[in-house]
C-alpha cells in the first residue's frame, strides 16, 4: 500500500514519516489547492480528517469536486469530521466552547 500526505504543518508531517517511514509526505496548505503531483496520480481512497474545516463551505465543494476525477473505478472519499445537524447547533457548540477554539473553523452543517 502507497501512502500520501499533505498537510501545511511540518510537526504533523514529522509525526507522519515516524509512523510511516515509506510515506510520500508534502508540506502544502490544502487551502492553497492540492500538490501538483498529487493531481498526477490515481487513488483508490482520499481520506480527510480534520482539515477542510479551514476552507469555506464554497472551497469545501470546489475541492471535493476537484478530486472525483483522482479516483479509481470505485474508489472512495472519506470524511472524518465534526459535523451539524443545523446552523443553529454550530452557533451554540461556538459559544460553548468559547476561547477553546479557533475563530476560523468552518465546520460541516447538513443543512
Amino acid at each position: 500500500m502507497e501512502v500520501y500526505e499533505q498537510d501545511f504543518s511540518k510537526g504533523m508531517l514529522n509525526i507522519a514519516q515516524a509512523k510511516m517511514l515509506k510515506a510520500n509526505l508534502y508540506l502544502k496548505d490544502i487551502s492553497e489547492d492540492l500538490r501538483e503531483s498529487l493531481k498526477e496520480g490515481q487513488y483508490d481512497a482520499i481520506i480527510a480528517t480534520y482539515s477542510l474545516h479551514h476552507l469555506e463551505d464554497k472551497n469545501k465543494i470546489s475541492l471535493l469536486k476537484s478530486l472525483l476525477p483522482l479516483l479509481v473505478d470505485g474508489g472512495k472519499i472519506f470524511i472524518g469530521y465534526v459535523a451539524f445537524e443545523t446552523r443553529k447547533e454550530l452557533e451554540h457548540c461556538k459559544q460553548e466552547a468559547g476561547t477553546y477554539r479557533y475563530s476560523d473553523e468552518n465546520y460541516f452543517v447538513y443543512d
